[in-house]
């Protein structure tokens, strides 16, 4: 699950919680100008990671979860990352 913030619409979804506080779907939806459906399946996805949690009729984002989710993801490039001065010159 560590590619859950992959999606453009889940992570501005988890960045407008963490910055605005609790929030119900339709101020997340009219924020984003998505629609309230799009928002709903959304947070289902981000809420099943344990990046949100819905209280009442609020949503709101762990900042730990959100950071344990990042650097899980980082962690899965391991060793693919390109050093800072660029790929090998080839012979």
């Amino acid at each position: 699950m560590s590619n859950i913030l992959m999606n453009r619409t889940r992570s501005q979804i988890v960045r407008f919680l963490l910055k605005n506080g609790p929030s119900t779907c339709s101020e997340i939806g009219a924020e984003l100008q998505a629609s309230p459906s799009t928002i709903r399946r959304q947070l289902y996805f981000l809420g099943n990671a344990g990046l949100v949690q819905r209280a009442s009729s609020h949503f709101t984002a762990s900042p730990e979860q959100v950071r344990r989710q990042t650097y899980a993801f980082a962690a899965t490039f391991g060793n693919a990352v390109m050093p800072p001065d660029g790929p090998a010159p080839m012979n």
